[in-house]
């Protein structure tokens, strides 16, 4: 067996455990490089085919048995981007590292204004204006490359620079551009965060997906709680995970998926496991979906449903080590 395959089996192990400990069981999925492969066009990103299929039938269990589990996607999209990308009813969406919360009605699939409800935290509102102009003075600063694609999510703004020759040069004008930005506006009040190939300037008061995390776990009240994600602010998101385990109050399990050479050290830190693809990890919530089927079908809680898991054992082991795959 591979070292990715043998992490896969790992995965799906102590996944598998999370079903037997006591619900509801939150699931927790960010999309970019986790669900969908890295696209050098931010715009670009498309979910894995199994991955879409997985959350279908997770929001259908959700639906049947909303005691049972609760399904997630938070990302650093706005939510009406994010949930235009998934179009699964059912689903929270939250989007901007949980500033914005969505939900598309369960009967549809089409995303907009009479479909997706999102609300936003009106305290942020006095953050719209400097962010819109920081975007505006560092596009202008550096001449409007061809590489940049400036992310403008209201209270926020993202400056994207995946499609640079050389992403380190890129990286530092970046950076230059938007300490010039803010000294010319005599400060914004937004914080900086970097992620892969990106710089996002949010609003202290924000929080990130750590805090998003935290208030999902304090209203849903899981029993268990499995995470995925790539990038630096998945990892606050998985040490609330591991925080909230190590205090006895849930079992959970964080999961980390490559998905392109510079996956950030932080991340892999914090993860109890590493996926090699996000293809990987859509078959670890497709395996979830079947064990929780099986589960309804034996219980009667619902009716026949068609299982597209594949077959294997579950065992026992949700503690704090970690398995890693090869890229």
């Amino acid at each position: 067996m591979t070292a990715a395959g043998a992490a896969w089996a790992e995965a799906r192990r102590r996944a598998l455990d999370l079903v037997a400990a006591p619900p509801p069981l939150l699931v927790v999925s960010d999309f970019d490089g986790t669900l969908a492969p890295i696209s050098p066009d931010p715009m670009g990103a498309a979910i894995e085919p199994i991955a879409r299929r997985a959350i279908r039938r997770l929001a259908r269990l959700a639906a049947e048995r909303p005691e049972r589990v609760v399904v997630v996607l938070l990302s650093g999209r706005t939510a009406e981007d994010l949930a235009g990308r998934v179009r699964i009813g059912g689903v929270g969406y939250l989007g901007n590292h949980g500033v914005e919360t969505g939900r598309l009605g369960r009967a549809g699939r089409a995303v907009g204004r009479a479909r997706l409800t999102v609300e936003v935290d009106p305290d942020l509102e006095r953050w719209v204006a400097p962010a819109t102009a920081v975007g505006d003075a560092v596009a202008s600063r550096l001449g409007n490359p061809d590489w940049l694609f400036v992310e403008r999510k209201g209270s926020s703004v993202a400056f994207h620079f995946r499609a640079a020759r050389d992403v380190d040069a890129a990286r530092l004008a970046v950076l230059e551009a938007i300490e010039s930005a803010e000294r010319a506006a005599g400060g914004t009040g937004l914080a900086r965060l970097e992620g892969r190939r990106i710089v996002e300037l949010r609003p202290e008061i924000a929080g990130g997906k750590g805090s998003a995390v935290e208030r999902l776990i304090a209203r849903v009240g899981p029993g268990a709680v499995l995470a995925m994600g790539d990038d630096r602010s998945d990892a606050e998101a998985f040490a609330i995970v591991a925080r909230e385990r190590a205090a006895g109050r849930l079992a959970g399990l964080t999961v980390a998926v490559h998905a392109a050479a510079e996956t950030p050290t932080e991340v892999k830190e914090t993860a109890d496991v590493e996926l090699a693809t996000p293809r990987d990890a859509a078959r670890l919530l497709s395996s979830v979906a079947g064990a929780l089927e099986r589960e309804g079908r034996r219980s009667g809680a619902i009716g026949a449903t068609r299982s597209r898991s594949r077959p294997g054992g579950g065992g026992r082991g949700t503690g704090p080590g970690r398995a890693t795959a090869a890229s």
